[in-house]
């Protein structure tokens, strides 16, 4: 049954579980796979499920959960398993992607597999890992050409492949077009289209699809005992990513959400000195980092998308009087635009645009939008 496929606590998606189910079943499975979907939705899970799947020594019902090889995938022990990340440069070795990393930054490397081998949907954060190098692919292509337990199968998973850098992408190409015997390919991902086009057509393609808010709000409740309310914002804010939503659930998003209110106000003035003020708390290092200017307006399109919405009391606990009071000050507010202008701005963070510039322009751009007058380009 496709519900025994779920050795690494997968949540919800029952389709692709029985998808995948119904493929190992079938003996039609192909030696390469790209499983690809937003962050967090449960892509490296899959893929470890897959890896115990095809080696669990259990007659039916696999992955078993109970037999050798499952609680040695478990550990991310198995022989047969071959786990791909992104690591520091720390060297120029083109044969061994661990050159050069010393014994403490060694720790913290396994510190932070030892969280992914607790809960599989843990981000990976490691200092100075930027990309997948060829000395990664170089290693791997020596190890898997070894001799190896016919009784197994190599799976060889590499997370979040899009990092691999160009040399990487095309020594990976050369294993993939003349794979060894009983090895199996699973390359995670959330944007597929960053890989190279020779590799994408050497890859059955799987997409993972968005976990609901409600799903994640529900088990933010029963795994971390998060209350309701405070599970709500978490789930909503994390756009379909349980992991960022189980940050959030630590947080205190009270603040936040005093925060918005705070924002919303000095938007609803005609001075320019409440926009700035709000643009200079924004920026300031003692109070604020990348993670959570992104958690800020994260809540923001929240807000938005609950006025475009046009929520009623019942729909939803969170900030009810606010988005009424905007509904009624705004009455041609467009949501649609400033949700927009803010997802345009989340992106241009990531990429370290001028920090002030980029968030001035946003407010005063908002601002526009709240009185539905299209910004000038």
């Amino acid at each position: 049954m496709a519900e025994t496929l779920n050795l690494f606590n997968l949540i919800g998606q029952e389709q692709t579980r029985k998808y995948w189910d119904s493929l190992l079943r079938s003996g039609r499975f192909g030696h390469a796979h790209i499983l690809s979907g937003h962050s967090g939705v449960g892509k490296d899970a899959m893929a470890l499920n897959i890896a115990a799947s095809l080696n669990c020594k259990a007659d039916t019902n696999k992955p078993c959960g109970a037999c050798s090889a499952c609680r040695q995938m478990q550990n991310f022990e198995h022989p047969s398993l071959h786990l791909l990340f992104a690591l520091p440069r720390r060297s120029a070795s083109q044969t061994d992607p661990f050159s050069g990393i010393k014994d403490g930054e060694m720790k913290l490397i396994n510190e932070e597999l030892a969280k992914k081998i607790k809960w599989s949907y843990y981000h990976l954060q490691v200092d100075g890992a930027n990309d997948i190098r060829i000395a990664a692919i170089r290693k791997l292509r020596k190890d898997i050409y070894l001799a190896h337990d016919t009784g197994s199968t190599r799976v060889v998973i590499i997370l979040r492949a899009h990092r691999m850098n160009v040399e990487a992408a095309n020594a990976l190409l050369k294993v993939l077009e003349e794979p060894p015997s009983g090895t199996v390919f699973l390359l995670t991902t959330e944007f597929p289209d960053r890989l190279p086009d020779t590799i994408r057509s050497r890859c059955s393609m799987h997409h993972i699809p968005d976990l609901s808010w409600m799903q994640i709000r529900d088990d933010l409740v029963e795994k971390k005992g998060t209350t309701a309310v405070q599970a709500e914002i978490s789930a909503r804010m994390a756009m379909g990513d349980l992991a960022a939503a189980h940050t959030f659930a630590e947080q205190d998003n009270t603040f936040w959400l005093d925060r918005i209110r705070a924002t919303l106000n000095a938007l609803a003035r005609e001075d320019f000195v409440s926009v700035h003020k709000q643009t200079l708390l924004l920026k300031d290092k003692d109070l604020e980092n990348d993670e959570s200017r992104q958690q800020f307006l994260s809540l923001l399109i929240l807000f938005f998308r609950d006025v475009a919405l046009d929520i009623n009391p019942e729909d939803t606990a969170l900030w009810v009087t606010q988005v009424q009071q905007m509904q009624k000050l705004f009455p041609h507010c467009d949501s649609h635009g400033a949700i927009k202008a803010i997802e345009r701005t989340k992106d241009a963070l990531v990429r370290k645009v001028h920090l002030q510039l980029a968030l001035t322009a946003l407010f005063f751009e908002l601002r526009k939008h709240l009185r539905g007058q299209a910004p000038q380009d």
